[in-house]
C-alpha cells in the first residue's frame, strides 16, 4: 500500500515536468539579435570612373580593389576630340609623369584624396575625380541615376568623320547638349562654312530634342540622317560616363 502511494507520487511528478517542458516548448522564441560583423568599404572588382569634361577634353581611371584595398589604377586622359593622349610624343613633361606616378599615389594612399602633381594640376584634378568616381561605385549605396557635372561621348569612326557631343547633366536631368563633328580629315567640321542646310539645322536643333526627351533615343532629323545616329551614338556613350551604376543600361 505505502510503495502504491510512493510510485503515484514519482508518476505525478514525471508528468508535471513532462507537462512543463511541453508549455517551455510552446512558447514562441524571442528574436535573436543580429550579430555585430565587420563590414568592407568597397566591394572587390574592378570599376572605371569619368571626370567631368572640359574644351581639352576628360579622364578615366579604372580602379581594381581586393579585400578594401586598392590594388590597381590605370589612367587615361581624352582629348576635346575623342581620341586618347599619346603620352609617348606628349611634350609637355609634368603631365606625363603625373600619368606615370599618380597610380602608385593612389594605390598608397588607398583614396582619391592625394596632392596634385606638381606643374600639372588640370591632369592631377581630373585623375582624381575619376578615381573618386571609380571608388564610389565600388562602396554602393549611392543615390541617383548619373553623376552631376559635363560628360563628353564620341561616336564610332568611319570615313566621313566621326560626332562628339557634352552632355550637362544636374539632379539626373539633361540640362545642355553641344553637339560637335569631326571630319574625315580629323579636323573640326565648320558648320558655319558648311552648305548642306538639313545637316546645319541638325547640329543646332537636336540638342534640344536631347534635353526635352532626357535621353538620346530621339527621332533622327530629317535628311541628316547619318549625323543624327552620330549625334545620338555620341550622347549615349556621354550618358554611359556619367553613370554611377556601370551595370545599368542607359535609356
Amino acid at each position: 500500500m505505502y510503495i502504491n502511494k510512493i510510485v503515484k507520487v514519482i508518476m505525478s511528478i514525471m508528468l508535471s515536468m513532462l507537462l512543463l517542458v511541453f508549455m517551455v516548448g510552446c512558447q514562441p522564441e524571442e528574436p535573436r539579435q543580429p550579430q555585430k560583423t565587420e563590414t568592407s568599404e568597397f566591394e572587390d572588382g574592378t570599376y572605371t570612373g569619368y571626370s567631368n569634361a572640359t574644351e581639352h577634353g576628360y579622364a578615366w581611371a579604372k580602379v581594381t580593389i581586393k579585400d578594401d584595398d586598392i590594388t590597381d589604377v590605370k589612367l587615361m586622359e581624352i582629348t576635346s576630340k575623342g581620341n586618347e593622349k599619346d603620352y609617348e610624343t606628349y611634350q609637355y613633361e609634368p603631365s606625363v609623369k603625373a600619368h606615370e606616378e599618380m597610380p602608385e599615389k593612389f594605390e598608397r594612399a588607398n583614396s582619391a584624396d592625394v596632392e596634385n602633381y606638381s606643374g600639372a594640376t588640370h591632369s592631377s584634378e581630373k585623375f582624381k575625380q575619376a578615381v573618386e568616381r571609380a571608388l564610389i561605385q565600388a562602396r554602393g549605396g549611392y543615390t541617383g541615376k548619373y553623376f552631376d557635372g559635363t560628360f563628353q561621348g564620341r561616336s564610332d569612326k568611319t570615313e566621313y568623320g566621326y560626332a562628339v557631343a557634352l552632355v550637362t547633366i544636374k539632379d539626373d536631368k539633361i540640362t545642355d547638349v553641344e553637339l560637335k563633328e569631326v571630319n574625315g580629315e580629323g579636323e573640326w567640321k565648320d558648320f558655319s562654312q558648311y552648305d548642306w542646310e538639313p545637316a546645319v539645322e541638325a547640329n543646332e536643333e537636336m540638342p534640344e530634342r536631347f534635353i526635352e526627351a532626357n535621353s538620346y533615343d530621339v527621332d533622327t532629323y530629317s535628311k541628316a540622317t547619318q549625323s543624327s545616329i552620330k549625334y545620338k551614338e555620341a550622347v549615349k556613350r556621354a550618358l554611359e560616363h556619367a553613370r554611377k551604376n556601370p551595370e545599368k543600361e542607359v535609356k
